[in-house]
């Protein structure tokens, strides 16, 4: 998103005026009342259009570099009108914690890892605590919430999105809107639509018929605009169907603002904005431009457009009024953020640990190796990826530009389908007050830990010589207990992966193999924001997937190692055994410049359902170091078509854990998947503990596109099954 502003942040005081009056202030409003002539912030909207001049209301549809605002490093700036009260508007990138490129952040776990807490409540805080941190540096709008599916294993971006399925997608991506504009922080969502990969992301053309685009690649989006109410939609690089999504009119106009009623603004990215009236007349609202050159919303072309007629006065005012809409509906417009604030890093570092342990994924437990006995190690070694120093993070946009913990900068050794330089990821490797080895040894006072890996910060991607492999092998051979750190990295604008299995290191797998002969008792643990191959698994006591896991990442992986936190995590895409097997692979495994979504509905689990491929690891999986029970399955249906799911959970392990049950259907209609999830819930027992389980599940999802109606359509008949993931069923109803 910032790839063309790397070079363009500077300086200038920002000014915002507050003036709280008793009329300025508008009445909370019902949801169902949002955006309609009822609607108090729309009315307030309206008249504060009617009292802008022309050129003031052309400062609202472009966002500049803020080149001339204040110093703090943000991505755009809309300057406000003082003499009407309304403020400045400082723009963030905000994936995994605000993307100031001059103050520093916090860094979060990835959105990734968010998603595989299947935790809506997680979600909504998650949003609040990055929108905290905006706020007090002076940013208005935070560009975090992105809802691409996972079409793509190898998607450079897969890491800051929310997996391969549109109901978890959505509904998280609304929690998290919601909790960012309690803050009075603007929420934008992205990419609209149809971005699910980074290879020729600018100009490729993305092939989706009607039924699947509503079906998948539309749905998150619905579901977050419903649900969420966000202050902003941000249309995508690629062309879908022929247009460029920013063009494009009937995704824009007749679908986000006609159908689905939504009275917020539609921005572009930087650099999607490929013309004047055509993109203004389809229903773009705001460019997000740059100081260096012409733009497409800059004041001249915009007024040849409207002399011209080629555009409409009537146009711009809608333009401005969804501008000012969002701000007064957000509560940006009578309580601006000041900046400046001084922010609690230290309350952030333990909510980004928490984060963590309820994202960690448990993959593979042979013989109970977790959770690790302290008292029964005398030697642990920690192996690989920095662990001693640093975690993985993911690049581009979602990069906490200046993290409070520092990292290793520089790139040099990463291989991508394209790659584009190193300035556009600054920090891959974030150093950590806790790094794994440091964690542990404080969870494990009496043992004896050692590090073994590459220590050359300049080099940070570099392959393991074959010294430093056998210094590994030999530290695991007199070790306890051996814990191999992998990483695979990725990044925004730097291509997609060429394969799931890992490189950057390229040798990884050589040193996983090479430790677990060495030692039986080998723990793998992944810092990933893709699924990765694994052919050295049935070696390996346990695995973990650890996501990029943030600045805490040391101590939430330590917790779970040793069993003070129970693993919850839920994978939110499906980890294939081999590249062939993944629905975007093909013959060759080159990624299309322009991708035909020609495996139609069937993506993810749904794909390896219908295919009948057995996965490595399935959608929806996750061990623990407890067990659960499901039984008593009840399924009603009301006249208005909604289901209610219900059945019971019991731990009947020997420890407190959390279970996310979920609720898949069976759509008995030419082309739908064998199954396709319909709702989930998480709950947390102690041993012995049972809990009823309702989950309520709408008409909609269980509805398919009819094409030929432009409407959706509910099925009557289905299955329902109730699982553990979406191979692991326990109860079912025909």
């Amino acid at each position: 998103m910032r790839m063309l502003r790397n070079d363009m942040q500077s300086n200038r005081v920002w000014i915002a005026v507050l003036l709280v009056t008793s009329f300025l202030v508008s009445p909370p409003i019902k949801a169902q009342e949002r955006g309609t002539p009822n609607d108090p912030a729309w009315q307030r909207a309206n008249d504060l259009v009617k009292k802008l001049t022309l050129d003031e209301k052309l400062q609202f549809i472009l966002s500049k570099y803020p080149s001339n605002a204040d110093p703090g490093g943000g991505g755009g700036y809309i300057e406000g009108v003082t003499r009407l009260h309304i403020p400045d508007v400082n723009i963030s990138d905000s994936a995994t914690g605000s993307g100031s490129a001059t103050q520093s952040s916090s860094t979060f776990p990835a959105t990734i890892a968010l998603a595989a807490s299947w935790d809506r409540q997680l979600s909504y805080d998650y949003g609040k605590e990055i929108a905290i941190q905006l706020r007090a540096q002076g940013f208005a709008m935070g560009l975090g919430g992105g809802a691409n599916l996972t079409r793509e294993p190898r998607g450079g971006r897969a890491f800051e999105y929310l997996g391969e399925d549109p109901l978890l997608a959505g509904e998280l991506l609304a929690q998290r809107t919601k909790g960012t504009q309690s803050q009075k922080v603007m929420a934008s969502i992205k990419h609209f639509a149809g971005n699910e990969q980074e290879t020729n992301r600018m100009g490729g053309n993305s092939h989706i018929d009607e039924r699947t685009l509503r079906e998948l690649y539309l749905l998150p989006f619905e579901i977050a605009v419903e649900q969420g109410q966000p202050a902003s939609v941000m249309c995508s690089y690629n062309r879908l169907n022929g247009e460029y999504a920013c063009e494009n009119s009937v995704l824009l106009t007749d679908i986000l603002k006609m159908q689905w009623h939504f009275r917020g603004q539609i921005q572009s990215d930087w650099g999607a904005t490929h013309s004047t009236a055509k993109a203004i007349n389809a229903g773009l609202d705001e460019e997000e431009g740059s100081d260096a050159g012409p733009s497409y919303f800059g004041r001249v072309p915009v007024l040849f457009a409207l002399t011209n007629h080629d555009i409409t006065q009537e146009r711009i005012d809608d333009m401005v009024r969804r501008k000012l809409y969002a701000m007064i509906a957000s509560g940006v417009m009578d309580d601006p953020p000041q900046g400046g604030e001084k922010i609690d890093f230290d309350a952030a570092r333990k909510f980004a640990q928490s984060v963590e342990e309820q994202s960690i994924v448990l993959l593979k437990n042979d013989r109970h190796q977790l959770p690790l006995p302290p008292s029964k190690l005398t030697r642990i070694a920690v192996i690989g990826s920095h662990a001693d120093a640093a975690v993985m993070s993911g690049g581009g946009s979602a990069d906490t530009m200046h993290p409070v913990t520092g990292s290793f900068e520089g790139c040099e050794g990463l291989e991508f389908v394209e790659h584009n330089g190193c300035g556009w990821w600054r920090n891959p490797w974030l150093k950590i007050p806790v790094p794994l080895t440091k964690a542990i040894q404080e969870l494990s006072p009496r043992s004896e830990v050692k590090f073994s890996g590459v220590r050359d910060e300049q080099a940070p991607f570099r392959a393991y010589s074959l010294g430093e492999i056998a210094d590994a092998v030999a530290l695991a051979r007199e070790s306890d207990v051996a814990i191999v750190v992998v990483a695979q990295p990725a990044g925004e604008d730097f291509g997609d992966l060429k394969t799931l299995s890992l490189q950057n290191p390229s040798n990884q797998n050589e040193l996983v193999d090479a430790v677990a002969t060495a030692n039986p008792h080998t723990i793998v643990v992944i810092e990933s924001g893709n699924p990765i191959l694994m052919p050295w698994k049935d070696k390996i006591a346990a695995i973990i997937e650890a996501w990029y896991p943030g600045e805490a990442g040391g101590k939430a992986l330590a917790n779970v190692l040793f069993g003070n936190v129970d693993p919850s995590g839920k994978l939110p895409f499906t980890f294939p055994l081999r590249n062939e097997d993944t629905p975007t692979w093909g013959g060759t495994g080159v990624i299309s410049k322009d991708p035909v979504y020609s495996e139609k509905l069937n993506i993810g689990y749904r794909w390896y359902d219908a295919r009948k491929i057995a996965p490595l690891f399935d959608f929806g999986y996750g061990l623990s170091y407890t067990h659960f029970t499901y039984a008593d399955l009840s399924v009603k249906r009301d006249t208005d078509r909604t289901l209610h799911v219900s059945f019971s959970v019991k731990n009947d392990g020997a420890v407190a854990g959390a279970e996310v049950p979920q609720v898949y259907l069976g759509i008995d209609y030419a082309g739908e998947p064998p199954l396709r999830l319909g709702g989930w819930s998480k709950i947390q027992l102690n041993p012995g503990e049972a809990q009823k389980v309702n989950i309520v599940i709408s008409p909609r999802m269980q509805s398919i596109w009819d094409t030929s109606a432009n409407d959706w359509r509910v099925i009557p008949d289905i299955a329902v099954y109730v699982g553990a993931s979406s191979r692991d069923i326990r109860l079912k109803e025909r």
